[in-house]
């Protein structure tokens, strides 16, 4: 992923932990890999809604939404409904 593209993505996220960027959307969660580019939604049940991330990838973005999904929805309460 460029450098500006991957810049932009991570400031406007509510959450980056190891290269990965959280985003809380309608109680949702997008986690964009900043290196690669590729994303995942993750519903609020923690079921994996879509991806093009491989299964490593994938494992790793729902583990950082799993351990940290309280710390998100506390800091956007807005945008956890």
């Amino acid at each position: 992923m460029d450098e500006d593209k991957a810049r932009a993505i991570a400031e406007n996220s509510d959450l980056v932990l190891n290269g990965y960027a959280v985003t809380l959307d309608a109680g949702n969660f997008r986690v964009v890999n900043l290196r690669t580019g590729k994303a995942a939604y993750i519903m609020t049940s923690g079921e994996l809604s879509e991806t093009n991330m491989d299964e490593v990838e994938s494992a790793i973005a729902m583990r950082i939404v799993s351990e940290n999904r309280k710390y998100i929805t506390a800091a956007c309460p807005r945008k956890s409904a």
